[in-house]
C-alpha cells in the first residue's frame, strides 16, 4: 500500500472513490462534475489530495484544503475529506492518511490543522481522537443554506 500526491494528470483515478464518498453522504452520484470539481481544485491549487493505493487501485484519499485566520494572521489546513473503501476500513490506512496530512501540514508551515465530522461517525470521532486531535467543546459552528 502506497501513499501518494495526486495531480492533475492522474485525477481520474480518485474520481470512482470521490463519487462513492459522497453517496455515503447521501449525495447524488455525478462522476462528470466530480471530475471537473476535483480538477479545478487541484489545478488551481484549491485543494491538496494524498491517495491511497493498493495494486494500482484508490481504496483511500484524504483532501486538505487552506483558509486563512485573521485573528492567527496565518494560514490554516482544513482536512475536509477522508474516505476509505469499505475493503479499506480496519487496516490503519486512515491513520496512514492522516499522518501524510500531519507530515504535508508541517512541511509547509502550517501550525493547525483541523476538521468537522458528524457526532454520529462513530469510527471517524475515534480515530481523530486516537490521533492526537481535541474536540472544540468551546466554539459553535453556525451554517446557513442558501
Amino acid at each position: 500500500m502506497n501513499i501518494v500526491k495526486l495531480n492533475t494528470e492522474n485525477v481520474d483515478r480518485i474520481v470512482p472513490i470521490f463519487d462513492e464518498y459522497r453517496v455515503y453522504f447521501n449525495k447524488t452520484s455525478n462522476t462528470t462534475d466530480a471530475q471537473k470539481f476535483l480538477e479545478n481544485n487541484l489545478k488551481n491549487g484549491l485543494s491538496t489530495i494524498f491517495i491511497a493505493e493498493d495494486n494500482d487501485k484508490v481504496i483511500g484519499f484524504v483532501q486538505l484544503y487552506t483558509v486563512l485566520s485573521s485573528l492567527e494572521m496565518s494560514d490554516k489546513l482544513i482536512l475536509n475529506d477522508l474516505f476509505l473503501t469499505s475493503e479499506a476500513r480496519g487496516q490503519r490506512i486512515g491513520e496512514k492518511l492522516m499522518n501524510k496530512a500531519f507530515e504535508y501540514a508541517r512541511s509547509q508551515g502550517y501550525k493547525n490543522i483541523s476538521l468537522e465530522t458528524h457526532k454520529t461517525n462513530i469510527g471517524g470521532n475515534k480515530l481523530y481522537k486516537k490521533m492526537g486531535m481535541t474536540l472544540d467543546e468551546t466554539h459553535n459552528y453556525y451554517s446557513l443554506k442558501l
